[in-house]
């Protein structure tokens, strides 16, 4: 005969005291062995119904039957004990983890550009100044988690909003966006740039060696592997190839320093390597740098994954990815130069021949990869601000208002990209304008307004570094944006 629930329980969703924080309930002891008495649940599905009077051989019974499931053996068996392994190795929120998602959010086709970047540049001097902005991005990256810190919030535009108001949130949406797209636009360029070696060959059919065959190439490369997982409302999925892609392009950097030391060893220094470079040219090449290094886009969401986040945790997370992605950039940079010289004035792709090597095919399909992931995430910032701004929820709306829309940012982008000539135009002019100002002068700038900031409270070698860094994101996005203007025109 089954009894009611006791009137007074010990945990009532229905106290507005408890679930404010403000005090907890007690109960007499007479009422708690009142409710371990009788112990009813009433579930539809498992009709299960316990009370004081149940054997407890029961219960060790079930125990034996969830101990003695059978494990999974074979295939299964191995990729569950490897997903184990993993997960005890880099486990969420840690220190491997967080660094390896913020050197998967800027490892991409900045690196592609930074041969002809030191090229324009020098030597030495693009090493220089790769190092300062290396040094600032993670400086930056602390200013970031300290203004979440303060606001309790997490993206660009809420802290923006909380802060300094409505329009200054929606004038870092737009950059958000124009940065995305000029992403994305990179990422057409570079698959186009990806087929030019591969179909410069007399066995390949004339049309396709052309320009209008390169984009008919690139195009059905976008409609067939890019613009269907562009509509996906979430892709969560992705993110093992993501891993996989990011993984393809450290291996391209050691494919790029293999072919850099065997073309010493047959040539030789070569002696238009040169280590200082003045002009228009060297200031643009400011943005590929700037792009190369631009991670804060995704810098609030690592922070929040952080087991026990705190700004110095983040300072760690940031040296540490910021470290690694910043040898490989050195690599790509050093040894892409020195083997080409003054010969590499765009994406590096352009100057190798996957037919001739076999470990360069096998980095141009990772690399492939790379850019077909990387162009669907990124067009998830600009669909969530447009959506944001129109009153929508993506997870709400049906299907085909979802796809018409991705549909039209996609293809937009995709034609942008086909007829845009050079990828060195798109990351000096996003890089410069979009990657100081988010990057280098949008932190400093929170964090100051964000109060409790002065002279006193923060010391002289915090209170330069803030003011150094926001003239040399000024100078990057002035001067920057001026020059890859100027550059086009």
């Amino acid at each position: 005969m089954s009894q009611s629930r006791p009137e007074h329980s010990v945990f009532d969703p229905n106290d507005t005291n408890r679930t404010a924080g403000h005090t907890e309930q007690f109960v007499s002891e007479e009422q708690r062995q009142v409710s371990a008495a009788h112990i009813v649940f009433d579930a539809a599905a498992k009709k299960d119904t316990r009370s004081c009077d149940a054997d407890p051989f029961d219960e060790e019974e079930d125990d034996n039957r969830v101990k003695s499931k059978p494990t999974p053996t074979g295939c299964r068996g191995f990729l569950l004990k490897f997903k184990y392994c993993l997960e005890y190795m880099i486990p969420p929120g840690g220190y491997i983890a967080s660094a390896f998602t913020l050197g998967s959010a800027t490892l991409g086709t900045g690196i592609l550009a930074l041969p002809s970047a030191f090229n324009s540049m020098g030597l030495a001097m693009a090493l220089i100044i790769l190092i300062i902005i290396v040094f600032f991005t993670i400086f930056s990256l602390y200013l970031m988690a300290r203004c979440s810190d303060v606001t309790g919030l997490r993206t660009y535009p809420d802290i923006a909003q909380a802060i300094l108001g409505y329009w200054p949130s929606m004038f870092i949406s737009i950059f958000l966006v124009f940065y995305c797209l000029g992403i994305d636009v990179s990422y057409v360029i570079s698959i186009g740039n990806l087929f030019t070696p591969i179909f410069d060959d007399p066995s390949v059919p004339e049309y396709l060696r052309t320009k209008g065959g390169n984009r008919l190439i690139t195009a059905m490369v976008w409609l067939v592997c890019i613009f269907p997982i562009c509509l996906l409302k979430s892709v969560d999925s992705l993110r093992h190839v993501s891993t996989l892609a990011v993984v393809m392009v450290m291996f391209f950097c050691v494919c790029m320093m293999v072919d850099c030391i065997k073309y010493w060893k047959v040539n030789g220094w070569r002696t238009d390597v040169n280590y200082f470079n003045t002009g228009n040219a060297a200031i643009v090449s400011l943005g590929s740098l700037l792009f190369a290094c631009l991670v804060q886009m995704n810098a609030f969401e690592i922070y929040h994954q952080l087991n026990d986040a705190s700004p110095r945790k983040m300072v760690l997370v940031s040296c540490l990815g910021m470290g690694t992605c910043g040898t490989f950039y050195f690599m790509s940079g050093i040894f892409g130069y020195c083997r080409f010289g003054s010969e590499v004035n765009d994406s590096v792709l352009l100057k190798y021949q996957p037919r001739n090597s076999p470990e360069m095919w096998v980095s141009y399909f990772g690399m492939v990869i790379k850019l077909c992931v990387g162009f669907a995430l990124h067009q998830i910032p600009i669909r969530d601000v447009f959506y944001h701004y129109m009153g929508w929820d993506v997870y709400r709306m049906t299907w085909y208002k979802n796809c018409f829309w991705c549909a039209i940012s996609s293809s937009i982008v995709m034609v942008a990209g086909l007829f845009i000539p050079s990828i060195v135009t798109v990351l000096g002019l996003v890089g410069s304008l979009c990657g100081a100002f988010v990057g280098l002068i949008y932190p400093p700038i929170m964090v100051m307004y964000c109060g409790q900031w002065s002279f006193k409270k923060v010391g002289w070698m915090e209170y330069c570094a803030m003011y150094l860094l926001l003239v040399l994101g000024i100078v990057g996005c002035v001067f920057g944006s001026a020059a890859a203007i100027y550059g086009v025109v």
